[in-house]
């Protein structure tokens, strides 16, 4: 049976962000997105559907803000129930052990749990 393969980039809508997102979509992966620049994670789900044919779940939110993550990371157990990776900004390092913990059982063993700048 074939699995989806699911990545997460939380503050990933420009810059290297983006270009994760592109990598990962361009390699058969599905992709959850949360940005707090609408209209630039807007922009880059609609390019990467175009673009790859890959299915891309934006999520408009603070990574600053505890709802924000509880309510994504709730979203990407509901709709995936897995992430085979999850990457995020350095500048939100703090809070990616929140949302690494509120991912923790849908992380697949052996994922990547990574940041970039």
């Amino acid at each position: 049976m074939f699995q989806k393969k699911i990545c997460v980039v939380v503050g990933g809508a420009k810059g290297k962000g983006s270009r994760l997102v592109e990598e990962y979509a361009g390699n058969s992966y599905h992709i959850a997105l949360m940005d707090s620049d609408k209209q630039s994670g807007s922009s880059l789900k609609e390019k990467v559907e175009k673009k790859y044919g890959r299915k891309v779940f934006f999520f408009h939110g603070d990574a600053d803000s505890e709802e924000d993550l509880e309510l994504f990371a709730g979203a990407i157990i509901g709709q995936y129930k897995k992430v085979d990776c999850l990457y995020y900004r350095t500048d939100i390092a703090g809070r990616a052990k929140e949302i690494a913990g509120l991912l923790q059982e849908a992380i697949k063993q052996g994922g990547i749990v990574e940041a970039f700048c």
